[in-house]
């Protein structure tokens, strides 16, 4: 959803941290986009007889999810136009750069500074209309004094001691910038009206959904979206989502002078039409995927397992299969870890994968070190197999608690069935001591 340098999207970070995806440059556009502010007012027939009395004009901009990862949250932000100096002004929260001072330890701690900014309107067409992706504006029932008010805020948040703030994907990121910008000059009505409406939805659900045409992605941010990720969500903190802050405020009303309401959104138009298909509107469901690859890699390694015990060759193919698949599974949980106890990515908070990603696992390619040299592995290797075991099984029965409701079903059909595997294949009753 960011822009600038480079474009990504609200869940960026996330996608940055949990699947190492690699982020593009500054986007790259030809052409100018087919459309001007004097065709979307033209609309109105009364619009240029009003332009002296209230010159500014207030729109809600949303682009639509892109096609690579990064750009699967879409963006937005506030087109004001100015009818004395024909001046349209792009204003959004959405930039920052890798040049910045501290930018990987910030991101790695979580307190990745973005930054607001204005652009000429036509700049962000040029971008999106390359990209291929649908632009709306939606026009504002604002008075003349909440225009002014908005210019005047956003002009004084553009200033360098203003400009920078602390981002979270879902708590504070451009989109809620945008809602809150807004709800301002509205005197709170937009939170008043949409706080503690139900959806049904949470945070979990919503990033599944928008990266499910990105499965690999997908993964990562489920190993690493701990218990907060899954609580319900209103529909004002669903706004942290460009398209569900467009359609939210579809629905608002304002007061309109007489007593009555009137639609905050006086119209819609699509200013770029890219031609994509609509985002997904429900999350895959890639549990019975997740079950079947547990199964196979369990399989695998209880192949390897069996063959082991009868040669010493695939007793070095199972030692190596073993410091790859257990470090990997080790490595996730030490991430998770260092996350929960030293950044402030709180939404990896009390993440229950720990009790299947376990960080222990880690020690495994310094115990595999006897199968890799075609010998049987010692009794400290066969206890931590066994113990791993016993806290995935445990967490099976933490599920049945109250607090315990984080949806990782996936993450223990996937890597479960291979820890009890294992700690068949290396029981504690073997003669080696243990």
């Amino acid at each position: 959803m960011g822009a600038g340098h480079p474009r990504v999207g609200p869940g960026a970070l996330l996608l940055l941290l949990g699947a190492l995806a690699a982020l593009p440059g500054p986007a790259q556009a030809s052409g100018a986009a087919a459309w001007s502010v004097q065709e979307a007012q033209a609309a109105d027939s009364g619009q240029a007889g009003e332009a002296t009395a209230d010159p500014l004009t207030v729109y809600l901009v949303t682009a639509a999810p892109g096609e690579a990862v990064w750009e699967r949250f879409g963006h937005n932000g506030i087109w004001i136009h100015d009818a004395r100096t024909g001046e349209d002004v792009f204003w959004e929260w959405g930039l920052f750069s890798f040049s910045q001072t501290g930018f990987i330890p910030r991101l790695l701690r979580g307190t990745m500074l973005y930054a607001m900014g204005g652009r000429y309107l036509s700049s962000m067409l040029q971008v999106y209309q390359a990209q291929g992706r649908d632009v709306w504006a939606q026009e504002l029932a604002l008075t003349p004094e909440q225009e002014a008010e908005l210019d005047r805020f956003v002009r004084a948040n553009a200033l360098p001691e203003n400009r920078d703030y602390v981002y979270n994907y879902y708590l504070d990121n451009c989109s809620t910038r945008v809602r809150d910008a807004l709800d301002a000059v509205l005197g709170g009505s937009i939170r008043a009206r949409f706080e503690g409406v139900e959806t049904g939805r949470s945070w979990r659900w919503h990033t599944r959904r928008l990266l499910r045409p990105d499965p690999l992605a997908e993964l990562g941010i489920q190993i690493l979206l701990g218990s907060p990720a899954d609580a319900p969500i209103d529909a004002w903190q669903e706004m942290f989502l460009p398209m569900e802050l467009r359609a939210h405020l579809a629905t608002a009303t304002v007061p309109d002078g007489s007593g009555g309401e009137r639609p905050l959104v006086v119209r819609e138009t699509l200013i770029l039409d890219g031609e994509r298909g609509p985002p997904p509107t429900e999350p895959a469901n890639r549990f019975p995927l997740m079950v079947i690859t547990g199964i196979l890699v369990a399989l695998w390694t209880a192949f390897l397992a069996r063959a082991a015990a009868r040669s010493t060759a695939w007793k070095r193919v199972l030692g190596a299969w073993l410091v790859t698949w257990e470090g990997l599974v080790g490595l996730a949980g030490l991430v998770m870890v260092l996350g929960w106890l030293f950044t402030d990515h709180v939404f990896w908070y009390w993440n229950q994968n720990i009790l299947q990603t376990n960080p222990v696992l880690l020690a495994v390619p310094a115990m595999a070190i006897p199968l890799l040299r075609g010998r049987e592995p010692g009794p400290r290797l066969r206890k931590l197999l066994w113990w791993v075991r016993a806290i995935a099984l445990a967490a099976l029965v933490f599920k049945l608690l109250p607090g315990f409701e984080q949806d990782n079903w996936g993450i223990i059909a996937l890597v479960l069935p291979t820890h009890l595997m294992l700690a068949r294949a290396f029981p504690l009753s073997a003669g080696d001591g243990s």
